[in-house]
């Protein structure tokens, strides 16, 4: 049940955080989870269970002892030593994941140099973050305008984080906001219910692509 399960969950979503993790071949990957919270660990061991998994951010964001217990390192910093915190873990990773993260960040820029530095080569990074088109959207209980939400700091422009990076990267997928087609028919048909409700339900966010997704690849910079 638990990989039928697994199975729909990625079918539904292609380019979301499950399906990413999905594509990488590697059964025990070393993986840093920045900006680790909502008990992230225990969905990445859940889809990597032999996986080796750094946690870092700010605060424990709705974190349990079990959650905690899984990272086989964790670590809160500072909101302003953030960046460097990434670029000092004396660790390469094989994946790097960034989920709704970069945006809360106070220096964005500094925090994906910095992850782009903790990637291994030939590792992989997953970063997720809301559209810029976000800062349009009406206001929703449950956030669905960018600044409903008063700890998202920038929001972030994710072509122009790889293009300043891009000599040493390879982008091979992203798209500015997210509309898998499963979930957007869902958000569309409760979207009055949404609107009425003042809340945020089953497929609304798809139903706007509040989402902006990028997939990228650490290059071997002498075959680029």
């Amino acid at each position: 049940m638990a990989g039928l399960t697994h199975f729909l969950k990625k079918t539904l979503r292609p380019r979301g955080q499950r399906a990413f993790l999905s594509s990488i071949k590697k059964d025990n990957p070393k993986i840093l989870d920045v900006g680790c919270g909502n008990a992230s660990s225990v969905f990445l061991k859940t889809v990597k269970p032999n996986s080796v998994v750094y946690g870092i951010d700010v605060t424990d964001f709705n974190q349990s002892d079990e959650s905690k217990d899984l990272y086989d390192a964790y670590k809160i910093v500072q909101p302003e030593m953030f960046a460097q915190a990434i670029r000092d873990i004396p660790v390469d990773f094989d994946v790097v994941i960034s989920n709704h993260n970069i945006e809360h960040c106070d220096d964005p820029e500094g925090t994906f140099r910095a992850m782009v530095n903790r990637t291994a080569l030939g590792g992989h990074l997953f970063i997720a973050t809301p559209s810029l088109n976000s800062v349009d959207f009406p206001s929703r209980g449950g956030g669905l305008n960018f600044h409903d939400d008063p700890t998202h700091r920038h929001p972030v422009d994710l072509m122009k984080l790889f293009e300043s990076e891009s000599d040493r990267l390879e982008c091979t997928y992203h798209v500015e906001s997210s509309k898998p087609i499963a979930w957007y028919v869902i958000g569309w048909a409760q979207e009055l219910a949404s609107r009425r409700l003042d809340k945020i339900l089953m497929g609304t966010y798809e139903y706007h692509g509040f989402e902006q997704i990028m997939w990228i690849s650490r290059s071997f910079w002498w075959l680029k």
